[in-house]
């Protein structure tokens, strides 16, 4: 089979993009793919040894957090514990644990390193900590959300992005998106959440399901966002439940759309409606056959009575 575009294109056009990050080892490996009798130029081989020492770097300042997360006892004790005051308080006054607040900031610089050299699984494992042990004031514990729903998409482990999801999304509705966020901001946060979603959504299994819910959160917040006035925004609503046909109504004065009992998704709809027509297939068929056999039977009854 051709393939649509010429490989050795693909590669250059990867090696382009992957020149400007610190994903080092990648572009090794491609360099070697494309031109196999060049050795690696000393300009990558410097570069490496910056990204490795600077790995190293952050890696040294949270070695007893590291430490930690390779202890089951204590991972388990840490993910009881839903305070994130409580908790720190817990991992600083036991000295065993060699734990120092500054260490929560650096293991964020860490997981965020992690993620600028392509190593997804370390970034959300580190980014899960800090999840756990930073306070939803703090102003890195939105980006700490949005690394961790990237990560758990880059390595494909939905179960973990759907949870990811439900947490950012809960955190923007809560006003998260910042103290000081303008409407602009929080309405971006929202697009950008609906934007990641579909990624989710279009690969979970329960994703055909979740995806109109989705569509449909907080639709008048997002109504006033964009200066809407209420009776707009809610017909711009009545307009999105009929296109989607689903078992729905408004209730105006909570601000928010009632859903009916056991609505089917798109994808059921979709479903029922090939059924149907499968349906009306054959009952077409079927009656096609008797009547050209009746025609049949007609006229070899005209030509016996000749």
């Amino acid at each position: 089979m051709r393939s649509t575009y010429d490989q050795s294109e693909l590669l250059q056009a990867k090696l382009e993009i992957l020149s400007k990050t610190n994903m080092i080892d990648y572009v090794i490996e491609i360099r070697g793919t494309l031109y196999p009798r060049e050795s690696t130029p000393e300009e990558i081989k410097a570069r490496r040894g910056v990204v490795l020492s600077q790995l190293q770097e952050l890696q040294d300042a949270v070695e007893p957090v590291l430490r930690l997360m390779q202890r089951d006892d204590v991972m388990k004790t840490v993910e009881t514990m839903r305070d994130p005051k409580t908790l720190i308080n817990y991992l600083t006054t036991n000295r065993e644990f060699e734990f120092k607040i500054e260490m929560i900031d650096s293991m964020y610089q860490l997981a965020k390193y992690r993620y600028e050299c392509g190593n997804y699984v370390e970034s959300a494992s580190y980014l899960y900590f800090c999840q756990l042990v930073m306070s939803p004031t703090d102003k890195n514990y939105l980006s700490v959300l949005w690394g961790k729903l990237a990560s758990e998409i880059l390595v494909q482990n939905w179960d973990g992005a759907l949870e990811d999801l439900t947490k950012l999304r809960e955190f923007i509705d809560n006003g998260g998106a910042g103290a000081t966020a303008s409407n602009m901001q929080a309405l971006q946060q929202r697009t950008w959440l609906v934007h990641w979603s579909l990624f989710v959504f279009f690969n979970h299994v329960k994703g055909r399901d979740l995806i109109i819910e989705m569509f449909l959160y907080k639709p008048f917040m997002l109504a006033e966002n964009l200066n809407m006035q209420p009776d707009e925004a809610e017909c711009w609503i009545v307009n999105l439940i009929r296109n989607a046909r689903l078992d729905a109504k408004i209730d105006s004065k909570l601000g928010h759309v009632v859903m009916g009992a056991q609505p089917l998704s798109p994808y059921q709809q979709l479903v029922e409606r090939i059924d149907s027509l499968a349906v009306r297939s054959e009952a077409l068929t079927s009656l096609v056959e008797r009547k050209h056999k009746a025609r049949n039977q007609d006229i070899r009854w005209g030509a016996q009575e000749f």
